[in-house]
């Protein structure tokens, strides 16, 4: 699924599984033995160690420090240097040809990248160095890739990844509308039916705490706006079942309709305005909602400001825990619409293909790097840590060693250092895949090792749904047709819809404009709620001037003959 992935660890093993996701061959090296590189065909053979270039996808240069990545480079022989990806430096990039050797970008430029000449045509390569993609599981979306990111030469270009296989319930559902849960439990834990009682709650959990610890003023509700429009969008979208497209003017819904994000007044983006505006009315918005960045949320959510994300809440919980055992930030099972968990995933993340520049001056070593990231054993290890040291073979089955799992308890730099899931966009498999040696990918997504772990703040969550881990009351919910889940969906529908034209992209490009300087003045500017209205009116009727109708009718009939193209 196409979802941004940021600050509060939806790179990290906490919120992994709340992504919709798609075996391990022993290491029988003692820790610490030399182990040389080799090849993938053959286990005699010795690969030369080199170095290579690569641009990422919300990659973290940092992770080049942990014990993971050293262990990648042991069993590979090829140091990556890693450059995360920049959307505005990777055009330059483009405009001059000057690409590193693995390239995993946006889905948006995968044309460009094939017109310009500017990447290799995989096939053989994959036949020679790619043993781990030659499998059923890659196989359809190898088999998707030559259809659709072919440019219609039915050649494979680009490498799909990023979790891979089934989806699953992580240990918490991080994805979802997250509130203060010792506020909610000294409110009686009300239900929650719809947006108005979630601001009905958290206006009354800043009348009762109008200042933190240190005497800030609580706000309640905030966004941020350096992701594009995810913050005036997935608000919404998320409970009410839709999932968003490289393009925030149009969104889909979990049945597979396409609407006008910008012009719908039904839309995602204006029930989050409309929340928005709400809250202001109440007294509970950050004054700063439309300057905001990611960090800016961090650090209010963290410092006790913000009591409402739809997304998780950082290392808030690290701080709180030091306040009472009970204090934190957690998912709230809702009484209507949806839980971010369930849509099929066969051809990765959007986003997390990869391809090798014509410019690789050793394009099968960067084959052997994307192989083992691809594989069992890679995504077993950057998901639960090196063989012998973090886990191992007992009676038959996987099992994190004891010294993980203090380890990961006791977090902070100890816990980073290992880098555990300190990559997880260049993950191949998802958590859940199944292995060869019995359990699946990652050994920290099991139901006993969640019910082992849990911490005081969970514990109480729990007690109090009677469930036995945090995100098992959204998959009962599901079960119990109190929440739906994304099941109907096909994440295959998002990477194969064509991308505009320049003279679309620059008509997307002013709408975007549009909006993201007129929402603020609709939300902030109105009086009440005909202002509002009227306001909302306006912008929208400034929208279709603008040719708001024939940029959606230009998506609306590329959703349609993806749609087609894949099927269900």
């Amino acid at each position: 699924m196409s979802y941004k992935k940021g600050w509060y660890g939806v790179v990290s093993m906490a919120l992994a599984t709340a992504m919709v996701l798609s075996g391990c061959a022993s290491n029988t090296e003692a820790p610490g033995d030399e182990q040389k590189p080799q090849t993938n065909n053959g286990a005699n053979s010795v690969a030369k160690p080199v170095t290579i270039k690569t641009v990422l996808k919300d990659a973290n240069k940092d992770f080049e420090q942990t014990d993971i990545y050293k262990e990648i480079v042991k069993q590979t022989g090829v140091t990556f240097k890693i450059e995360s990806y920049d959307p505005n430096k990777f055009k330059v990039q483009l405009a001059g040809g000057d690409l590193p050797d693995i390239i995993q970008v946006d889905s948006s430029n995968y044309k460009q990248m094939i017109e310009g000449n500017l990447i290799l045509p995989l096939d053989e390569l994959v036949k020679t160095h790619g043993k781990d993609l030659m499998t059923p599981t890659f196989q359809p979306g190898l088999d998707f890739s030559r259809k659709f990111w072919s440019n219609g030469s039915e050649k494979l270009y680009f490498i799909p990844s990023g979790h891979v296989g089934p989806s699953g319930y992580g240990m918490e559902q991080s994805i979802g509308w997250t509130i203060r849960w010792d506020y909610y439990k000294e409110l009686g834990y009300p239900e929650i039916k719809s947006e108005d009682d979630m601001l009905n709650v958290l206006e009354q959990m800043v009348k009762k705490h109008p200042k933190t610890t240190d005497g800030k003023p609580v706000y309640g509700v905030t966004t941020w706006n350096d992701w594009g429009l995810w913050g005036l969008t997935m608000p919404m979208a998320i409970p009410y079942g839709y999932l968003n497209l490289s393009t925030w003017s149009v969104i889909p819904n979990v049945s597979g309709e396409l609407i006008d994000n910008y012009t719908n007044p039904d839309s995602p983006l204006w029930k989050t305005a409309g929340f928005l505006y709400k809250a202001k009315q109440k007294g509970i918005l950050d004054p700063d909602v439309f300057t905001n960045k990611v960090s800016d949320f961090e650090t209010k959510i963290t410092n006790g400001q913000i009591l409402f994300s739809p997304m998780g809440s950082g290392d808030a919980n690290t701080h709180l825990a030091k306040e009472g055992p009970d204090k934190g930030f957690m998912a709230i099972p809702l009484n209507f619409g949806y839980v971010w968990q369930g849509a099929s995933n066969p051809t990765g993340w959007d986003g997390r293909a990869y391809a090798i520049s014509k410019n690789s001056k050793n394009p099968e070593r960067a084959m052997d790097l994307i192989n083992f990231l691809n594989s069992e054993k890679g995504s077993r290890l950057m998901a639960s840590g090196i063989e012998g040291v973090h886990w191992e073979v007992v009676n038959g089955k996987p099992q994190l060693k004891q010294e993980t799992l203090e380890l990961y308890t006791q977090g902070g730099d100890a816990w980073s250092k290992i880098g555990i899931s300190g990559s997880n966009n260049q993950q191949g498999l998802s958590k859940f895949a199944p292995t060869a040696d019995g359990g699946i990918v990652g050994l920290f997504n099991t139901p006993e090792f969640f019910q082992s772990r849990l911490n005081p703040l969970q514990k109480d969550y729990v007690s109090h749904y009677k469930v036995t881990y945090p995100a098992e009351i959204f998959k009962k919910y599901v079960e119990e047709g109190k929440l739906k889940d994304q099941s109907s969906f096909n994440n295959a529908w998002l990477s194969a819809i064509a991308q505009p034209d320049d003279d679309m992209k620059r008509l997307n490009a002013q709408l975007d404009d549009i909006l993201i300087k007129g929402i603020p003045k609709v939300v902030l500017n109105a009086n009440n709620d005909g202002d509002f209205a009227a306001k909302k009116q306006e912008l929208i009727d400034t929208l279709k001037k603008a040719g708001s109708d024939k940029s959606f009718a230009w998506w609306q009939q590329a959703w349609s003959d993806a749609k087609t193209a894949v099927g269900n």
